[in-house]
């Protein structure tokens, strides 16, 4: 009985030996997933150039965090004159493992670029090279663009200033490939749907962001569902840990008080905004002075989204 025992444990381990060593080639060896850059060419037209900038700008915050901030001024709005210059460094300070650097996306930095590769980078997750990028810029979010938004954005990067720029040092940890290459994957385009009054604001919702940075998260970046807008996710901003707000529907502890004209007035407040950090008392990852740019219609229909959400009983401190 005890060499049978003996024999089923040392089984056990061998197996289990065998799935880690698949896990392991699987997620650092097969992947990141071969997705070729799909050939394409983008119209460069004035509704696309418009509609880009708006969705770079005031919808994803892309020039947030592909441009220099000014980290003296509350959300640490972009610097003029440097849209899509990059270099905004991501390492320990912050909460990140490694080191990632905001690439310059100027016609500069990705003027050797297919319209192909830019698509491929921004829906997948893809460098030209092949590696993958890292969803600090949220490609797994990104999948679900409707692919005339994806022309639009890359219709914009085209118009920009070219601003000469290179950056290194990027440094991924075993589990930022982890994360990084799990995450490449095939494009979803989302499909708005007319009928449904909420589809639109749901669509909004997600490629702004809203569902991800107000949701906590495990280590591996995976939300946890039942506390979907519920808020309390911890980020560093000028070496400081805040938390997300709460914006699920609870009463007590989340917006289910708030108006749709006190959740726009919310936004709109900090059009052109430039507060000290030493008014506020501290710093926010939060792109107001971008995310004020947003429609009242944009507002509203993700206002009306938010409001039809389990309600999640959550109180959060910004500070903690």
């Amino acid at each position: 009985m005890l060499k049978m025992l003996l024999k089923l444990a040392g089984s056990v381990f061998v197996l289990g030996l065998l799935a880690v060593g698949g896990l392991y080639a699987y997620y650092f060896i097969i992947l990141p997933r071969d997705i070729p850059p799909p050939e394409m060419q983008v119209d460069i037209t004035p509704a696309r150039v418009a509609r880009g900038e708006y969705l770079a700008t005031a919808v994803f915050g892309c020039m947030y965090c592909h441009s220099e901030r000014d980290w003296s001024l509350f959300g640490a709005p972009p610097v003029p004159d440097t849209l899509g210059k990059g270099g905004e460094r991501f390492d320990e300070s912050v909460g990140v493992s490694g080191v990632l650097i905001a690439a310059n996306i100027t016609p500069a930095g990705i003027g050797d670029w297919s319209d192909g590769e830019v698509y491929r980078a921004i829906v997948n997750g893809l460098h030209k090279d092949g590696y993958s990028l890292f969803p600090i810029m949220p490609f797994d979010v990104y999948l679900h663009l409707e692919t005339e938004d994806v022309y639009s954005i890359i219709a914009y990067l085209r118009t920009l200033e070219p601003i000469e720029a290179e950056y290194s040092g990027r440094r991924m940890t075993p589990l930022m490939e982890f994360i990084a290459n799990s995450r490449v994957l095939p494009a979803d385009p989302w499909q708005v749907d007319q009928d449904d009054p909420l589809s639109g604001g749901e669509y909004m919702t997600i490629i702004a962001g809203c569902r991800f940075c107000h949701t906590p998260a495990n280590e591996r970046m995976q939300p946890y569902e039942d506390m979907r807008f519920g808020g309390g996710l911890g980020m560093f901003a000028s070496g400081e840990k805040v938390y997300s707000s709460n914006i699920s529907p609870d009463q007590e502890t989340g917006i289910g008080n708030w108006s749709e004209a006190d959740f726009i007035a919310r936004f709109k407040a900090y059009a052109g905004a430039r507060i000290p950090v030493t008014e506020t008392g501290f710093q926010t990852n939060h792109a107001w002075t971008e995310y004020a740019k947003l429609s009242e219609a944009d507002l509203a229909a993700i206002y009306a989204y938010l409001m039809a959400q389990p309600p999640v009983r959550n109180p959060v401190s910004p500070t903690g």
